[in-house]
């Protein structure tokens, strides 16, 4: 998969910078830069989006879904875009929003559209637009395993299609486990949230691979009155009043072949042409359609949320000092700054650090079964009272059962 496209990408106005290395998975992706020690390509404040207010996130394609959805189902545009700071005349091919705007924008969305599949739809109309945007690149995945691992893990695509939601990855001895993790989004609009990203997963891996391809998802709700809804757009494979959120895909399926490739385009950071408009008519019509115009990359930028909760999961079950301190000191600010700054995102370390383990533990216990020994050891617990009672304050649960 080394082979690269140089120079632009015509009529779509998306380049792809050339690319000789391969990494793990074959593919040839590069973040900008060597890797951390996180394996996130990410140095410090300088590539960690730490306000609400940092913009960005690609918000053309992301908007025009939004607004296509709702409009169909009888939305007012004034009201959608109202309190959001976002002008449709405004709006161009690489116009950036901050994950507040787009947060603020989904509320209005929700609370305008009470049709109960309009995540789902919108989850879907985000991936119709996969030929129009950045996304395009992923075309040149071998199978499953490279494009899901894109879709979820690579901060350039995360900002142009999933920017509020990042996955925790983890694997059993036949699945991989995605459990996503939400970035400036309210209570009330979370589960909003996790139904919209997971359409957009599932449609976009049926698109890309001309075929659908087999997922099971577990929620932590009862189940549903819509459940026809989630049926139609997720499959029948669904579980209610589980653990946590989650996508599941089973190992056979990651090695599928996306489709036979001679010649193939490298899959690296994209890059969007700064004037050009796939589609004006949503938004008033007055944008001109240009292909010309210098060529903007997208950087791996990675939330503060995101970064914590990375750095938590790297380093917690390695070492003690993974507390606040320390990782202010790798962000170069102080613990005052820290706090202020994570308190914007409307989360605290504490919380971040609590929905981590709890994950783990999740995963451990109740998904692969593991004994409390193999689990306190993999958490970073050395007491096995400790190691029960830290597991039984996150998830209401003892290890038991979990273990169910």
């Amino acid at each position: 998969m080394g082979v690269s496209v140089k120079g632009g990408a015509g009529g779509l106005g998306v380049g792809v910078s050339a690319n000789v290395g391969a990494d793990e998975l074959g593919v040839g992706v590069s973040a900008k830069g060597e890797a951390d020690d996180l394996g996130m390509g990410v140095f410090a404040s300088a590539n960690v989006v730490m306000s609400v207010q940092d913009k960005v996130i690609l918000g053309f394609w992301l908007v025009r879904a939004a607004l296509d959805v709702a409009l169909s189902r009888g939305a007012n545009k004034n009201k959608l875009l109202r309190g959001t700071g976002i002008f449709d005349d405004a709006l161009q091919s690489d116009s950036l929003l901050s994950i507040k705007q787009y947060s603020s924008l989904l509320g209005n969305v929700d609370a305008q559209t009470k049709s109960s599949d309009v995540s789902f739809m919108l989850g879907g109309a985000l991936a119709s637009q996969w030929q129009h945007s950045p996304l395009h690149v992923l075309a040149a995945c071998e199978n499953v395993e490279a494009l899901l691992f894109h879709l979820t893990h690579r901060q350039t695509f995360r900002w142009c299609n999933l920017p509020l939601c990042q996955f925790q990855r983890f694997e059993s001895a036949n699945n991989i486990v995605l459990v996503p993790q939400l970035t400036g989004v309210s209570s009330k609009l979370s589960l909003f949230a996790i139904e919209m990203a997971f359409a957009s997963i599932v449609s976009l891996l049926r698109s890309i691979a001309n075929k659908r391809i087999r997922l099971s998802f577990t929620f932590t709700g009862s189940r549903p009155k819509n459940i026809a809804d989630y049926e139609t757009h997720l499959g029948l494979t669904l579980s209610f009043n589980s653990p946590f959120n989650s996508i599941c895909i089973e190992k056979d399926v990651l090695l599928q072949p996306l489709k036979s490739i001679s010649k193939v385009a490298d899959v690296s950071e994209p890059q969007v042409s700064s004037s050009y408009l796939v589609d004006n008519s949503l938004l008033g019509g007055n944008a001109t359609l240009s292909k010309s115009g210098p060529l903007t990359t997208l950087q791996p930028y990675l939330s503060l949320p995101d970064f914590v909760r990375h750095y938590i999961d790297a380093f917690s079950a390695q070492t003690a000092n993974t507390g606040l301190p320390e990782l202010a000191g790798k962000l170069g600010i102080s613990v005052a700054t820290l706090k202020r700054k994570l308190k914007e995102f409307g989360v605290s370390f504490r919380s971040l650090s609590e929905e981590v383990h709890r994950n783990h533990a999740v995963m451990l216990l109740s998904v692969n079964k593991v004994s409390n020994e193999f689990a306190a050891g993999a958490m970073g617990i050395n007491d096995s009272t400790n190691f029960r009672r830290t597991v039984k304050r996150l998830t209401g649960k003892t290890p038991s059962e979990l273990r169910g």
